[in-house]
């Protein structure tokens, strides 16, 4: 089916018709998903096709038609002409806003959307001065033989500070593709542009207030001659007048990037974390986990990783990191710590929550921060292990039945026959580490997975960005405000296919050899490889660091099957056959993957923030493309979550830092309105949901 143009996406459901359905939650198929089903409108790329022609890009003179664009544009952006800057946008172009704006996440699709956002924000905001960006340089971007863009960054004044931008420029309005048209200023419009604060009344998300730091010598500011130490110690704990103004749940790289924005900023923060330590998450898995994203894509704000570290870090390195990086940025946090979210209450009049915290010694103290946010992630807290019949008994004959995440490497592995039940992330990591400890392994794949090596295919994806921070790259600061605003979602989605394309030949190999032994494989939704599952899913696909050659070398046996029920030495599966046991690791995932407001304050806080226990949506995006829950002001006065990957909470942090700056500043962060939110995903309804999930 066509509709405007634009074929409909058709999926068929990736798990096997006669797999059983109640075990996990990988392969749902997206036309049962919240996203591009009559949700959120499939872009139309600007493609040759599109346009009619095959545009001559190398005729262009990229300097010279973006600083004439950017005149012509800015004057009508300063006049504050609506129909004139609408006229350099195309009919369907997206605006896409981070907290400029619109003091919120938002990304408005054509004329009739835009503008009456612009009608309503440009009086109050003033943007002036706009000009070309003073050290990211225009460029002619090219996604394919029948696709490319101009990208071009800009910078502005705004009444409260000053704004970065970034622009796709489409020649829509050409005839034809001739270096004459190509050449004609008047056949290029914006495709999309991206606006975001920079700095809010001098102060920088990234270097602070520089006129703070102009003394000469710390000193004590209730002049009672505290030295450096005393004076840390006291505001830890909230002593002597040192009382936060945001409290953050959560002391994992989100929690600790968030902090460390404050911390720039001059705000006074705390974050609780229940274990005991920061990076606790990443300290306590199993030994051999290390991320997937390379290092140079996942620097932390004011401290960046050392250019030596490995590409992919070892998450006990990563975690060694975080323990010191809250040091290094003198960040308050109090570990072994809870927070009684279900009974904090926010003081409308006053705009104060109260909230209590139980400290390791069991000692309560009540404190009233300004504003709250959540930053336990969206890992889960419930691992899915599903009941299956004679776990007692096979646990009581000395066998182990663990979840992967709980799963520690002991001394006495060698030998011992494992069974690994998922196919993908931790359950490849896990049959490798156990193929390495000595086990005989085999791993239960339930649905196909998606596949692309680590080696080849990651690295090249990503090798725009391997120099960053280094000579001949660009810092790591300008590279955000490139990749968050030069396209919203719904495009970055539509051009996913693209690079999979690539990955698919560059691991043609590696592919073809995991097929010859029944590996199930699969391109994610529509083409898109991981990442057009991972705001959806979150799982379902393994980038691979070794495991796959096992599996085609079959030092790792593949087995598609579920287990119907355990024995005293292993496990009888549903067509009967047995398999000799002594360890089973469940990589499953979790049961509530998503809700952390839900976990710590309730149903009623997450109803009321449009928080809804789901499959199929788990970063809850909305019609806009965007997440209506993540570093995004809340119904909820106050209320921040925050969950996602290290560069997009990089960047995001510092863009809410600076929206919490300027509210108290006293400027006014009213968000703009007409916010759509879009109806719950129809995944959610495919399985019953565990005891104390009722949304």
């Amino acid at each position: 089916m066509i509709t405007n143009g634009v074929p409909d996406w058709s999926d068929e459901a990736i798990r096997p018709a006669d797999a059983d359905s109640t075990i996990g939650w990988a392969g749902v198929p997206l036309s049962q998903t919240l996203a591009y089903y009559g949700h959120i409108k499939r872009p139309v790329l600007p493609t040759s096709d599109h346009l009619g022609f095959t545009p001559d890009f190398t005729s262009v003179d990229v300097d010279r038609l973006v600083a004439s664009f950017v005149d012509r544009f800015a004057r009508a952006v300063e006049s504050q002409d609506i129909d004139a800057i609408l006229d350099y946008v195309c009919e369907d172009g997206y605006w896409k806003d981070v907290m400029l704006l619109t003091w919120d996440i938002r990304t408005l699709r054509g004329h009739e959307t835009i503008r009456p956002m612009l009608r309503e924000r440009l009086p109050i905001t003033e943007i002036k001065n706009v000009r070309i960006h003073s050290q990211i340089p225009s460029s002619r971007e090219d996604l394919g033989e029948d696709l490319s863009f101009v990208l071009f960054h800009i910078e502005f004044d705004f009444a409260h500070g000053t704004g970065v931008g970034a622009g796709r420029l489409s020649p829509v309005a050409a005839k034809s593709g001739s270096v004459d048209d190509m050449a004609d200023e008047k056949s290029w419009k914006l495709y999309s542009i991206g606006t975001t604060v920079q700095t809010v009344a001098g102060w920088d998300a990234e270097h602070g207030d520089k006129m703070r730091y102009q003394s000469a010598k710390l000193h004590d500011p209730l002049g009672q001659g505290r030295t450096y130490p005393e004076l840390r110690q006291d505001e830890v704990e909230g002593r002597q007048g040192f009382d936060p103004t945001v409290v953050i749940v959560g002391a994992g790289q989100t929690g600790l990037a968030m902090a460390a924005r404050l911390k720039v900023l001059g705000i006074s923060h705390l974050i609780i974390e229940k274990e005991d330590r920061p990076g606790y998450s990443w300290a306590s898995r199993y030994a051999s986990l290390s991320l997937h994203g390379p290092t140079y894509t996942n620097h932390l704000p004011c401290v960046p990783f050392p250019s030596w570290f490995p590409v992919f870090l070892p998450a006990r390195q990563l975690a060694d990191f975080l323990l010191h990086y809250a040091g290094i940025m003198n960040l308050n946090v109090w570990t072994k710590s809870e927070v009684d979210g279900r009974n904090a209450t926010y003081d409308e009049e006053l705009g104060k929550w109260t909230i209590s915290v139980t400290r390791q010694d069991g000692s309560k103290q009540v404190l009233h921060p300004r504003h709250l946010m959540i930053a336990t992630g969206i890992s889960g807290t419930l691992p899915t292990v599903p009941g299956v019949l004679g776990m007692a008994e096979f646990e009581k004959h000395g066998g182990l039945i663990v979840h992967s995440s709980r799963y520690q490497s002991r001394p006495d592995m060698a030998g011992k026959c494992a069974l690994v039940v998922g196919a993908a992330t931790s359950g490849h990591d896990l049959a490798y580490e156990l193929y390495e400890k000595g086990c005989h392994v085999s791993m239960i794949q339930r649905s196909a997975t998606h596949i692309m090596s680590v080696d080849r295919s990651v690295r090249y994806l990503f090798k725009d960005r391997e120099l960053t921070n280094r000579n001949g790259g660009l810092p790591a600061e300008l590279l955000d405000q490139s990749s968050f605003l030069r396209q919203p979602l719904p495009v970055q989605y539509e051009l996913l296919p693209r690079g999979q394309a690539i990955a698919r030949k560059l691991d043609k190999d590696l592919l073809e050899s995991l097929r010859k032994v029944g590996y199930r494989l699969h391109d994610g939704y529509h083409g898109g490889g991981a990442y057009s599952m991972f705001h959806f899913d979150q799982g379902g696909f393994y980038w691979d660091t070794g495991c796959c050659k096992l599996i085609a070398d079959k030092k790792i046996n593949l087995l598609h099957s579920e287990i119907e029920r355990f024995t005293e030495d292993g496990v009888i599966f549903k067509d009967g056959t047995h398999q000799q046991a002594d360890i089973v690791v469940f990589a499953t995932g979790y049961m509530n993957s998503k809700g952390a407001i839900q976990a710590l304050m309730g149903d009623d806080m997450a109803k009321k923030c449009h928080e809804r226990w789901e499959k199929g949506n788990a970063f809850f995006i909305g019609p806009e493309g965007e997440s209506i829950v993540n570093y995004c002001p809340l119904p909820q006065k106050g209320l921040y979550a925050m969950f996602h990957q290290f560069a997009f909470s990089r960047f995001h942090s510092a863009r809410l830092g600076l929206r919490i700056k300027a509210e108290e500043l006293g400027i006014d962060v009213t968000p703009y309105g007409n916010k759509p939110i879009g109806p719950p995903s129809t995944a959610a309804g495919c399985r019953r949901r565990p005891e104390g999930h009722p949304l």
